[in-house]
């Protein structure tokens, strides 16, 4: 029988998930007086999760007192206790933490990323650490994203094939002058190796994908924002994987991709100008064999 434990699921839930909880896990009992936990995974990308098992009277799982598995979207089974010792009493307790993206996700070989900018243009390189830095005088103490200036109102792409996981397109701000803000409107990617890219200082009133899509690298997501930056127009790029923090939690670890330009794919330096390229190597990598018909079929 499951102990009653209801304050300390919820504390652990509300530390570690969204006000509006993405991912819920229920259990069921079997005949064979298993318990299964299934997660609820109310989202259109899968998430990492974490069940921690504080109490276990003669039951075991396979993964000991903390069970690591990825939930798909919709319902998935992701953990089993088995009694010990049949005809005997079982009691069990637990909490659960989660985040999105795909712990055990991973390319065959290094993804290469489009500048998410339209083809043709000249962009200046920087690493979203110097504007940290400039705006609250903090010092990061990990990997940041990067940024691209450019000149004028661009379209923003897609950098890699993936699901729109998310978009934010209602923050405004009145502010001139702006060196670094938090809170941008943006459009959120989730890829096949389980990492997610973030598309910020995105224009909240031209966002031209919704949550679910399936995008292309090359294809327009929405245009351009960042006029009130001191900087001016530009977009940041922030490349997020989700990993183990200790035995029972997650964090995400900021990732510097290589970016295809014309000297190949590189990690861009800071205050270096490049020039935008779309090539067909980069768009086709990751595409299926349905997609890639498609996208040749569209450009005849």
């Amino acid at each position: 029988m499951k102990s009653n434990n209801s304050l300390f699921l919820l504390f652990l839930l509300l530390s570690a998930s969204p006000v509006f909880a993405q991912l819920e896990i229920t259990s069921e009992r079997d005949d064979q007086g298993n318990v299964n936990f299934f997660a609820n995974n109310l989202d259109v990308v899968p998430y990492t999760v974490i069940l921690n098992f504080s109490q276990l009277q003669n039951m075991t799982t396979s993964g000991g007192g903390n069970v690591v598995a990825v939930a798909s979207p919709g319902k998935s089974k992701v953990a089993t206790l088995k009694p010990t010792l049949a005809g005997q009493g079982t009691n069990y307790r637990y909490g659960y933490t989660y985040l999105k993206g795909n712990v055990y996700g991973k390319s065959k070989n290094e993804p290469v990323y489009l500048i998410p900018v339209e083809e043709g243009i000249q962009v200046k390189a920087g690493h979203l650490r110097s504007l940290l830095a400039s705006a609250t005088g903090e010092e990061s103490k990990g990997e940041l994203g990067v940024f691209f200036e450019f000149d004028g109102k661009v379209k923003l792409v897609a950098p890699r094939k993936g699901v729109v996981s998310a978009i934010k397109s209602d923050f405004v701000s009145d502010k001139e002058g702006l060196t670094y803000s938090r809170e941008q409107n943006f459009i959120e990617l989730y890829h096949e190796d389980g990492t997610l890219t973030k598309i910020l200082v995105v224009d909240g009133s031209d966002i031209q994908v919704k949550v679910g899509d399936v995008v292309i690298p090359g294809q327009v997501l929405g245009s351009s924002s960042g006029e009130n930056y001191s900087g001016g127009p530009h977009v940041q790029v922030d490349v997020l994987k989700v990993v183990k923090n200790g035995a029972d939690k997650l964090k995400y670890e900021r990732i510097q991709p290589l970016f295809h330009t014309q000297g190949g794919a590189v990690k861009v330096e800071p205050k270096k100008v490049y020039e935008v390229i779309h090539s067909e190597e980069v768009i086709t990598a990751e595409l299926s064999k349905k997609e890639l018909k498609s996208y040749q079929s569209e450009k005849e």
